[in-house]
């Protein structure tokens, strides 16, 4: 099932960057909720990508997909005000988390689904990866694409 965000159009566009993004597993039900519309970085590519999401520690697996947006790239006030708007109480975090960098990133979150999780022992097994610390593009990845594209019954990401 895609979860599709209100006021935001999602078209799928398959011309979009495909990459793996790590995240931390406690913000995923938020993301499949709708209730975090932004995904915030210190580092990120300025266009809109789509990313299947690898779950990192305890959880150690690739388990969703999502359709981001066109980043909005601004300073770091500038990004944990928006922060703010978000979730009530978050700025500070957001400015401690973004310190020391000129620019923050928060990628507007346009859509996303569940897929049957991917253990990383298969990951690793099958295409000898290894988990980001931030994002990997693939398609530098072909077979790992095609597999995972294949395992995503969710929809036609490749």
């Amino acid at each position: 099932m895609t979860i599709e965000l209100p006021g935001v159009d999602w078209d799928g566009d398959t011309r979009k960057p495909l990459l793996i993004l790590s995240l931390q597993p406690r913000y995923w039900p938020m993301i499949l909720d709708g209730s975090k519309r932004y995904e915030y970085r210190r580092v990120f590519r300025p266009d809109a990508v789509r990313a299947y999401i690898y779950l990192s520690t305890p959880r150690k697996a690739i388990c969703g997909f999502v359709d981001f947006g066109t980043p909005i790239i601004g300073t770091p006030a500038q990004i944990a005000e928006l922060a703010e708007r978000q979730c009530a109480g978050s700025r500070p975090g957001m400015l401690d988390y973004l310190q020391g960098k000129v620019q923050g990133y928060a990628i507007p979150i346009l859509a996303c689904h569940d897929i049957a999780p991917i253990p990383l022992e298969v990951l690793v097994e099958e295409f000898g990866f290894t988990a980001p610390q931030n994002y990997l593009m693939l398609e530098h990845h072909p077979h790992l694409r095609d597999f995972l594209a294949r395992h995503d019954s969710g929809g036609n990401h490749g």
